[in-house]
């Protein structure tokens, strides 16, 4: 008898070497500590690991930094950017009206909608991000918010003006080769109903390979037995055959 998937995969497992445990940054720490406090430690060897301590707590603010500065941007990342889309749309209404008719109005009003696309662009990923538009949601901000808001937006200004290119920056507030035309996104959607028939079928086709090898053993053995009543219908058959034949000899 042929062994099973199981009986295979468990022999594997028992033959595989065992993975090295990797240590982490808390653990690495609370060693060299331990180390540390011992008396008998030579001075050279102290010197080193004191050096090497000192690395592994800088490493382990910034990963506390990183972390947090994640969790604070996905936090905030719908209000920021329905901020960033309203400016944009801005930008672009004030740009193709500039392209038409220039006006000192004009000008200004994309000078300011540039400023706001800074502050998004530029502010500080670790904070709390102060929205834009407070009008737009019932909660308004306080007096420190606003001035908080202000001198970020200082901030923002003296950061693009201290880059020497601004081509990240124009393609986030235009992000010309990322969006496409309405025209296109008509034919893309037309396309994805022509293709929704073919989509429902190839969901249907991508089962589980269990269920798939599953329903191929049923039907290996529904034609098997198939088979078998087949072979036994005709057995009888001959079987009486041959009685009759007995029968009139």
């Amino acid at each position: 008898m042929a062994p099973t998937a199981g009986t295979i995969l468990r022999l594997k497992k028992a033959g595989a070497k065992p993975k090295k445990k990797t240590l982490s940054l808390k653990n690495k720490l609370r060693n060299l500590e331990r180390l540390l406090k011992k008396d008998t430690l030579p001075e050279d060897i102290r010197t080193a690991k004191t050096q090497e301590l000192a690395d592994l707590q800088a490493q382990v603010e910034t990963k506390l930094q990183q972390e947090t500065e994640r969790e604070i941007s996905l936090k905030y990342r719908k209000v920021k950017f329905f901020d960033r889309r309203r400016v944009m749309r801005t930008l672009k209404k004030l740009k193709a009206q500039i392209t038409a008719t220039r006006t000192k109005a004009l000008e200004e009003a994309y000078e300011a909608a540039k400023k706001d696309m800074m502050y998004i662009f530029y502010y500080p990923k670790g904070e709390k991000y102060i929205n834009l538009f407070a009008e737009k949601t019932k909660k308004q901000h306080s007096d420190d918010e606003l001035a908080r808001q202000g001198e970020l937006k200082e901030a923002a200004i003296k950061a693009y003006k201290a880059q020497k290119s601004h081509a990240d920056f124009d393609n986030y507030c235009f992000c010309d080769a990322k969006e496409s035309s309405a025209a296109e996104s008509d034919e893309e959607n037309a396309k994805d109903e022509d293709n929704d028939d073919d989509t429902a079928a190839s969901k249907k086709m991508k089962q589980p390979k269990r269920k798939l090898a599953e329903a191929k053993h049923k039907s290996k053995r529904r034609k098997q037995h198939e088979t078998n009543v087949q072979v036994v219908a005709d057995t009888e058959g001959n079987v009486a055959t041959g009685d009759d034949d007995d029968f009139f000899m």
